[in-house]
């Protein structure tokens, strides 16, 4: 069936779903590594874990465990699924997608519960494609319960349910029953979490140990089918963690993720690489630029406002805008505000479409832009204009300080070309504190 834009403000809204990764073939996808400048990123990111595209040549370290930076929001899952899709599809790799926003709590989340749903996850994704892993491949993992079980109160109802998992066997699909209600008690908050949290770091090095046996087994199997050489995680979620959490997952735990021998990728906030804490333990210099809408000297990038339109009229038809160029106008004026950020130019057609009757015209694109804008206001203080006035002025990259990081992870402060530049949010720019900012570094 050929794909139809929403053609009603209400059908748009409908559809609208900011935390949506498009899956691989979704007919809104938008190529836009031209209007990024990362026609590179995917071979770089396949060389890190061996793997040559263009050679063919394979030589996968034993475990290497990536951080792929990004704006949250900016598309990082979407592009990282099109990778993975290429990665499966070179019978090299077999690629295991963990979404931990689906099986865990984003509010408060560790290495512990992310482990488990690797482990979880994996099982399934096998189980999913008719692969079968032997009984003494799963033992490990399940003797690890089985000791844990040994020294919990058995008054607790989770801990007499997964007591009653691990006793009762039931194999490769019991083994992923056991997972699946334990990482299920993580995402319910279970009043238990604290406690079994502290019997996983006590006895990380077992479990580490029947992980990582587990991981080298499937290997094998899936080699001798000739379907894959290597497993390869994808971590998702992970860069929409709360500030304490994503320091403790990706600093002070990092060596507990380091103990893991496999191949990773996690999705990391952008403003995590530039606080200095993360100390050279993960690989941390892949990052997904930013959507150009010009160049560091300030000329129209016209391939990020192709991909830009184009992703935006895939998602509201161009018959909801007026006809002939009053129509262009409008929608140039949402892509301009967005800065070229794609979740904050969905935001703005949000905005439209609540206001709109059956048109978005001139005016209802300007209150959409004022209302997102009234959104920052909320938050920027005086010196945080002027840092924003002075970063404008010069925008090559001249160092970072809290403020800089905080107004990065708040997405006032937007960062193109893996970092060489950065400016200020279009919609920041309208704010009257913005203005009296430039003025007065102007007088």
């Amino acid at each position: 069936m050929t794909y139809q834009a929403p053609t009603h403000p209400l059908q748009v809204l409908q559809k609208l779903e900011y935390e949506e990764a498009l899956p691989n073939g979704d007919p809104r996808y938008v190529d836009t590594q031209e209007a990024r400048g990362s026609e590179r990123t995917f071979s770089l990111l396949a060389r890190k874990f061996g793997w040559d595209p263009a050679s063919e040549a394979f030589f996968a370290p034993n475990d290497r465990h990536v951080l792929f930076f990004g704006h949250i929001g900016s598309g990082k899952t979407t592009e990282l699924r099109r990778y993975m899709g290429r990665f499966n599809q070179s019978k090299r790799f077999y690629v295991i997608e963990v979404d931990v926003l689906a099986k865990l709590d984003r509010n408060n989340l560790q290495y512990t519960e992310v482990l488990m749903a690797m482990a979880e996850t994996l099982l399934e994704r096998l189980s999913g494609d008719g692969y079968e892993v032997s009984d003494a491949d799963l033992q490990p993992l399940r003797d690890w319960f089985k000791t844990v079980i040994a020294t919990r109160s058995e008054s607790s109802e989770l801990t007499a349910e997964i007591k009653a998992g691990v006793e009762a066997g039931g194999g490769f699909l019991g083994l992923v029953k056991l997972l699946t209600s334990f990482t299920g008690m993580f995402k319910t908050g279970a009043s238990t979490k604290t406690e079994w949290r502290q019997e996983m770091r006590n006895r990380f090095t077992a479990l580490m140990v029947a992980f990582n046996r587990l991981i080298r087994s499937v290997e094998r199997r899936l080699a001798e089918q000739g379907r894959a050489q290597r497993l390869l995680f994808l971590i998702d979620g992970t860069d929409k963690m709360r500030g304490e959490d994503t320091q403790q997952f990706f600093v002070y735990d990092a060596e507990q993720l380091l103990a893991i021998e496999t191949l990773a990728i996690y999705t990391a906030p952008l403003h995590l690489k530039y606080d200095g804490s993360l100390g050279g333990k993960l690989d941390a210099e892949m990052v997904l630029p930013m959507i150009k809408l010009q160049d560091r000297e300030g000329a129209r990038w016209e391939p990020g406002w192709a991909s830009l339109r184009k992703l935006l009229l895939l998602r509201a038809d161009r018959s909801l805008f007026e006809a002939g160029a009053a129509g262009d106008a409008q929608v140039n004026r949402l892509v301009e505000h967005s800065g070229g950020h794609p979740r904050e130019l969905l935001r703005l057609l949000r905005l439209c479409c609540e206001r709109a009757d059956k048109l978005i015209d001139a005016g209802v694109v300007e209150k959409a832009i004022a209302q997102l804008a009234s959104d920052y206001r909320r938050f920027l203080k005086p010196d945080d204009y002027r840092l924003l006035a002075d970063i404008d002025a010069d925008p090559i990259h001249g160092g970072n300080d809290q403020r800089a990081q905080d107004l990065l992870y708040r997405l006032a402060l937007l960062e193109y070309n893996d970092g060489g530049w950065r400016r200020s949010h279009p919609v920041v720019r309208v704010l009257e504190g913005y203005r009296v900012a430039m003025q007065a570094k102007s007088a």
